[in-house]
């Protein structure tokens, strides 16, 4: 005989449990079509029922007590089935809506295989005919090791050799633009607003040549730069070194606008934010500063490390707000921008020199000889200080990696070593989507000349660089309240002594900051303000003194030889 099942009233049989006392709550979905296979994980972000509802061990329902507790059990546990179904067909239908994999990336077909494991010239077999002429190697034995700068639109290619050699060409034709020999140490290259003028941080000074590798300009106050980066909306160039100043120069008016001393000797290492223009820097005892030129210290201080930091990148893909750091120590952070948290860290064999985001969100990181990319930094490894399989790797024999560079909207990295450049196909790690009022690699002469105009006549101010670029244009509603109080006072015809310090117009402490947070700001209107008022100075102190010269001659009170002067 089939046990009896309990079906409300009375007490359940202890011999023959009910199935729904260990069995968790199973709730169908609506929907037939919708893929078993979803996960609840996948479904979290589209769940709007509460947390409980959707839960694979979650205890039954008590047994309702009364009819009405009947009723809205039913009613729930309809809500949990409708919303469950919704999830489901949400997170089935999520990969039609957003694109989880980047385009164009390569994937492993069973779980056995790895996609670390093909080589550069499996790739290159496998690519267009287009893509294979972008993979090349310039064996440059006799400078190394080398640095480069990609334009902001990726066609043009600059690179420094230390020991003197300079070269600038065409990477989609293949043209050599200029090649110098300075038979001195250069550290650090850059290119300008465009390729008409580039940037090379020599032994001493920092020089500026045009397109045909003519020296235009030597900045003096530049001194011992070690690194470099320009600022394309602000045209301005900043620079970093071994006396451990950071500068910036107005390219457009020739000015040296800002000079910060970050009071943390020497540094080598430098990185941009092209979201919000800040300047990162790493520091040898181990913390990362961000700066702006309007402001005399530091904005952020971080300690990500406890041994010197020898490279920092920026994630452009996440408008800024991820970082990556690696130190002397072989370990590679992954931080939040935003909370300034720590989201992975890993650890590399060696001691890793250079890192870089492309424009998907892929990092490369150059240790040893080695170059690693990786592709999904933002789930947890498995172990600690483990890191996560990369997707692609390189090795370069004997050849120590000193630089990294992608080139912006393509699936291309170039990589500078002791023994030349090389490029590496890396599927899926470019932007193809460019804005070419922004940024365009087919532009002729006339549209760069016409970008060029635009660009001075839009030029940002310096004092827009701000931590926060969602706080310009943000109404400030703490001045507004300030004058609406100042007009109910003017309305109301209250007298100036009865007047608080602040509405009287009073120096306050945050003015007395203010002025201590510019004071090394250099700014053109406010040194021609002080010479005027210098010079107006001048003038009335001269004519008090003409006029109390004559008004003692007239009295008689001059000196010995007053009665000697003709009238």
């Amino acid at each position: 005989m089939a046990p009896r099942l309990d079906k409300g009233k009375g007490r359940a049989d202890p011999q023959h449990p009910s199935p729904a006392q260990h069995e968790p709550l199973s709730i169908a979905p609506q929907d037939s079509h919708v893929p078993p296979s979803i996960s609840l994980q996948q479904m979290k972000k589209y769940q709007y029922a509460q947390p409980h509802m959707l839960k694979a061990h979650s205890k039954p329902p008590k047994r309702a007590k009364s009819a009405f507790d009947k009723k809205l059990g039913h009613h729930l546990a309809h809500l949990s089935s409708s919303a469950q179904a919704s999830a489901s067909l949400s997170a089935s239908h999520d990969d039609l809506l957003l694109q989880h994999n980047n385009a164009g990336a390569l994937e492993a077909e069973t779980d056995l295989e790895r996609t670390w494991r093909v080589t550069q010239d499996e790739i290159v077999d496998a690519s267009a005919v287009s893509a294979e002429s972008q993979a090349f190697n310039l064996q440059l034995d006799q400078f190394g090791p080398y640095d480069l700068s990609y334009t902001r639109n990726g066609r043009h290619l600059a690179i420094a050799g230390r020991l003197g050699h300079v070269g600038t060409f065409d990477v989609s034709s293949s043209s050599l633009h200029s090649e110098l020999h300075l038979n001195e140490t250069t550290r650090a290259i850059t290119w300008l607003h465009d390729e008409s003028f580039y940037a090379v941080a020599q032994k001493r000074f920092v020089y500026i040549y045009d397109k045909q590798g003519l020296e235009v300009h030597q900045l003096r106050s530049h001194v011992e730069v070690e690194a470099m980066q320009f600022l394309p909306y602000h045209f301005l160039l900043a620079t970093i070194g071994q006396p451990g100043y950071l500068k910036y120069q107005d390219t457009s008016t020739g000015q040296l606008v800002a000079e910060h001393r970050t009071r943390l000797g020497s540094c080598k290492t430098m990185a941009q934010n092209l979201h919000t223009a800040m300047i990162h820097l790493g520091h040898q005892n181990g913390t990362v500063t961000l700066w702006s030129p309007s402001v005399s210290h530091a904005q952020v201080r971080l300690l990500a490390h406890k041994a010197p930091v020898t490279s920092v990148a920026v994630d452009p893909s996440m408008m800024g707000h991820r970082m990556a750091t690696t130190a002397a120590d072989g370990t590679v952070k992954v931080w939040d921008a935003r909370m300034w948290k720590c989201l992975n860290e890993y650890a590399v064999k060696k001691t890793p020199k250079a890192s870089q985001w492309s424009g998907k969100g892929m990092l490369a990181v150059g240790w040893g000889n080695h170059v690693s990319v990786y592709n999904d930094l933002s789930r947890p490894s498995s172990s600690p200080r483990m890191p996560p399989p990369p997707y692609l790797t390189h090795l370069f024999p004997s050849t120590p990696v000193h630089s990294l560079s992608f080139q912006p909207f393509t699936d291309v990295l170039t990589v500078g070593h002791s023994r030349g450049i090389s490029s590496l196909l890396v599927p899926g790690s470019g932007e193809a989507n460019f804005d070419s009022l922004e940024a365009d690699p087919f532009e002729g002469k006339r549209r760069r000349r016409e970008r060029e105009v635009q660009g001075l006549l839009d030029k940002v101010p310096m004092d827009l660089i701000t931590l926060d670029a969602d706080v310009v244009g943000r109404v400030d509603r703490d001045v507004l309240r300030k004058g609406e109080k100042k007009d109910v006072l003017a309305r109301e015809g209250t007298s100036f002594a009865k007047m608080s310090r602040a509405e009287r117009g009073k120096s306050s402490g945050l003015k007395k900051a203010l002025r201590k947070r510019r004071r090394n700001v250099i700014d053109p209107q406010t040194v021609a303000l002080k010479a005027k008022l210098e010079r107006q100075r001048e003038l009335n102190k001269q004519a008090k003194a003409n006029k109390a010269a004559k008004e003692a001659a007239q009295s008689g009170q001059g000196g010995a030889l007053e009665r000697f002067k003709f009238a």
